[in-house]
């Protein structure tokens, strides 16, 4: 049955924009309150959707009353009596009301019957799941709802209804490869991908497409986009399945250089040069100093002929404060001095297993035009073999999130013409000779200059006072930032003056700082977690004290604790950077103050407070 064949006379649309047919002719539809009202007993047809979730999702919250209500509901009953005879009708049912509607007239419930078909079709010929599943898609005009309000358009319903399109063509990729023909969903894929760019199954299928398509390098870059998105805005490596996909790519051989003398054979042809780093942030601010100097050292001293060794610059500080951006905004501004390339590996030090330097010392050796079979099985064999390869290169290596100095050791090139930069959340104090550069939070011009490039300059200068106030709810860290202006991108109609209301309630602000999968949370449970137990026992007991400034003395009082014990969990605090060194008082004792964010969460893990604290 095609598409057409199976759309009934009426048909009632909630694939895009909402809309009716009748015998293939669109409907006009009803005013604003019994049209959304449709839209959201459509989304739930057959279900009883009470009353008060009614009136928040098409009046809004605290508008709307039950008279309102009644009067919605019967006007959209004249409205289907009149366009749906006998197809459609509201029922009052458990407190709220439930629209009857065959599902073969909702072009969801057709897009979803066809899903389940195709799950229980194990035995069907591809070609045959193929065009099923091609014809279930075309259901989809568009965002579910597009058009409707924030209210509705966050009904779980909805994003239900997302991932299953999700997963549609998570399926079509995975059948057009393996009929190859993966230039069909190619196009759709892509840009499903970029609307949801933390779905990693997707991501992986696209990285699939493009290596099937015969675009490795688009392949890698979709995977490194992926992977340093993950890694600055939540804290983690890319998942099992996505990494298969990275590495499928990375296990085709190379194409073999031309030679440049074919029939005389001398000469060693055309040598591949990698540019493995990220793509560059268009919306990069502030940072004007750390890149100074890391420009300076790395690029200023490239051509002094005294330099003894490899140049190593490390950026640390705590998540979520750009580590990552800053360094691949470095990279980018280096390229030009670095002529043989640059490689890039994400070390995944935040996370339950880092990366082994044996298998990143793979992956850079195939980089270098090593071919897959030729590459070392012993870790000391591949590290002499990449000194080898990378001796008198002008390279730089960028290392990402590395876990410690052990990690970063193997990695390091041989050859004075080559630099390295390390991000890591811990110092890099037994590197020798690495030039340290400490992040700190976003100053509060830079970091409004942040949510410019965000969601405008025009909004910023319509309501200054309110972006201030923003990132400095924000405590001037750069995912938060980011965080509130993608929230703020996606409300073109929200003021300003909103999102900071909400944000100013300590008890929501970790909740209101999260979007999707993005969220501040997660970077703050990853340094929790590897404090010490003695170290969250005395960030939880100073939590309690609020936004103040605290000496030694205070922190052993509250904390039962002699002042050497008390300074020891405060340099704990201070490395893990939960807690930051704000100066002396007129006494000369040195004061501590605990970072905003990090004392949230401390609050919101304390079983001493009531519930609204929890997350």
């Amino acid at each position: 049955m095609t598409t057409d064949e199976a759309v009934p006379v009426h048909d009632f649309q909630v694939l895009g924009p909402l809309r009716f047919t009748s015998h293939g002719v669109t409907v006009a539809l009803p005013a604003r309150h019994p049209r959304m009202l449709l839209a959201v007993l459509l989304l739930h047809n057959g279900e009883a959707v009470a009353e008060g979730r009614l009136l928040e999702q098409v009046w809004g919250p605290g508008a709307g009353s039950t008279t309102a209500l009644r009067t919605a509901v019967s006007r959209l009953r004249s409205w289907l009596h009149d366009e749906a005879r006998g197809v459609a009708s509201i029922d009052r049912a458990d407190g709220g009301y439930r629209l009857r509607l065959p599902d073969h007239c909702i072009d969801a419930a057709r897009f979803r019957a066809a899903l389940a078909a195709d799950s229980d079709a194990a035995g069907l010929d591809p070609h045959q799941r193929m065009a099923a599943l091609m014809s279930a898609l075309e259901q989809w005009r568009g965002p579910v709802l597009d058009g409707a309000p924030d209210e509705i358009r966050e009904d779980p319903a909805v994003r239900a209804l997302d991932d299953d399109h999700a997963v549609c063509l998570q399926r079509l990729a995975a059948l057009a490869i393996s009929l190859q023909a993966p230039d069909l969903l190619l196009p759709r894929t892509r840009a499903l991908a970029w609307s949801r760019p933390f779905d990693e199954p997707l991501h992986a299928r696209l990285i699939e497409l493009y290596a099937a398509c015969g675009r490795p390098a688009e392949a890698l870059m979709e995977y490194e986009r992926l992977r340093s998105r993950l890694a600055d805005e939540l804290g983690v490596a890319p998942s099992a399945e996505v990494q298969r996909a990275h590495f499928t790519v990375l296990a085709q051989d190379p194409p073999r250089p031309p030679s440049a003398d074919p029939s005389s054979g001398k000469g060693r042809g055309h040598r591949l040069v990698p540019h493995q780093v990220p793509a560059d942030i268009a919306d990069f601010a502030g940072r004007d100093k750390a890149t100074a100097a890391l420009l300076d050292h790395l690029g200023g001293l490239l051509d002094d002929p005294t330099r003894p060794a490899t140049l190593v610059a490390s950026i640390t500080g705590p998540a979520g404060v750009g580590k990552t951006t800053l360094a691949v905004h470095v990279a980018h501004r280096l390229t030009p001095a670095y002529s043989d390339g640059q490689l890039y590996a994400d070390l995944r030090g935040t996370t339950a297993v880092p990366e082994s330097p044996a298998r990143v010392l793979g992956r850079f050796l195939r980089a270098l035009g090593v071919g897959k079979h030729d590459v070392p099985d012993d870790p000391a064999e591949r590290a002499a073999l990449y000194r080898s390869l990378v001796n008198g290169l002008r390279l730089l290596v960028v290392l990402d999130d590395a876990a410690q100095e052990t990690q970063v050791r193997p990695l390091l090139p041989g050859s004075a013409t080559c630099s390295v930069l390390i991000t890591s959340r811990h110092r890099m104090g037994a590197v020798g000779g690495a030039k340290a550069v400490d992040l700190d939070r976003l100053r509060v011009d830079h970091a409004v200059q942040l949510l410019a490039g965000i969601i405008g300059p025009e909004r910023v200068a319509a309501e200054p006072d309110a972006a201030s106030e923003l990132v400095h709810l924000c405590g001037g860290l750069p995912l938060a930032v980011r965080i509130c202006g993608a929230r703020l991108a996606a409300r073109p109609h929200w003021p300003l003056v909103k999102l900071a209301a909400l944000l100013r309630d300590e008890r929501r602000r970790l909740s209101e700082l999260s979007i999707g999968d993005l969220t501040v949370r997660d970077g703050l449970e990853q340094s929790h977690d590897r404090l010490g137990e003695e170290a969250r026992q005395t960030l939880s007991t100073l939590a309690r004290l609020g936004p103040v400034e605290f000496s030694v003395g205070t922190a052993a009082a509250v904390c039962g604790l002699d002042h050497a014990a008390a300074g020891d969990r405060l340099d704990a605090l201070v490395e893990a950077r939960f807690a930051s060194v704000t100066g002396s008082g007129r006494t000369g004792r040195v004061h501590y103050r605990l970072d905003d964010l990090a004392r949230l969460y401390a609050l919101s893990l304390d079983p001493a407070r009531p519930s609204p604290w929890r997350p």
